[in-house]
C-alpha cells in the first residue's frame, strides 16, 4: 500500500494522507516530473510500457508519504532510467496546478548529454526512450501519444513560456 501526502493549492502539506488509487474529497496529491534536455535542445523522451498506457511522458511520478519533491524526482530517475543524479544536478521550475484533476506537479530540468545506451530502464514502466525535438514532442500530443498532464506542462512551460515560479518543499 502507497500512501501519499495531500496538499493545497499552494503545495503546503495538509497533514491528511490518502491510499494511492484511492479517492479523497480534500487536498491535492503531488508528482514530481523532469525534462532532461540535451545540448542540441532535445528532450529525453520515454514511451510507458504496455501496463502503463503505451504513451510516451517524460520522467516522474507520485510523491510518497514524507517525501519531498525532489527526493521524489531523483528516486523516479534513478528507478525509470537507472541514472544516479543528485540535487545539485536538478534545477526546480514550477509548481503547476492541473487544470482539471485534483493533483500538483513539481517540475524540474536536468540539463545533460547521456548516451541512451547506458541506460537502464524499468521494463514495468518504460518500454524505450529517445531524444525528441520540440516539433516532434508537440506532434504527439497533438496526435494524443502524449500522457495528457506532461503534455499540458510541456506546452505551458516550454512552448508558451508562461509558468508561475512558485518556492515549496525542499528544492
Amino acid at each position: 500500500m502507497e500512501l501519499l501526502d495531500l496538499y493545497d493549492d499552494n503545495g503546503n502539506k495538509l497533514n491528511k494522507t490518502v491510499e494511492r488509487g484511492k479517492k479523497y474529497s480534500e487536498g491535492k496529491i503531488m508528482l514530481s516530473i523532469v525534462f532532461i534536455k540535451n545540448k542540441d535542445n532535445q528532450y529525453l523522451i520515454q514511451k510507458t510500457s504496455k501496463e502503463k498506457g503505451g504513451d510516451y511522458s517524460t520522467t516522474g511520478g507520485h510523491i510518497t508519504t514524507n517525501e519531498t519533491p525532489l527526493e521524489c524526482i531523483i528516486r523516479e530517475i534513478q528507478e525509470e532510467l537507472g541514472l544516479k543524479v543528485t540535487k545539485e544536478d536538478l534545477r526546480f521550475t514550477s509548481l503547476e496546478k492541473h487544470p482539471t484533476a485534483p493533483c500538483l506537479f513539481s517540475v524540474y530540468e536536468f540539463n545533460c548529454n547521456i548516451d541512451l545506451n547506458n541506460l537502464t530502464l524499468q521494463k514495468e514502466e518504460v518500454e524505450k526512450v529517445e531524444w525528441l525535438t520540440k516539433e516532434q514532442i508537440l506532434k504527439l500530443i497533438e496526435n494524443n501519444q502524449f500522457k495528457e498532464s506532461h503534455g499540458y506542462l510541456f506546452k505551458k512551460i516550454y512552448i508558451r513560456g508562461n509558468y508561475e515560479k512558485t518556492i515549496i518543499c525542499d528544492k
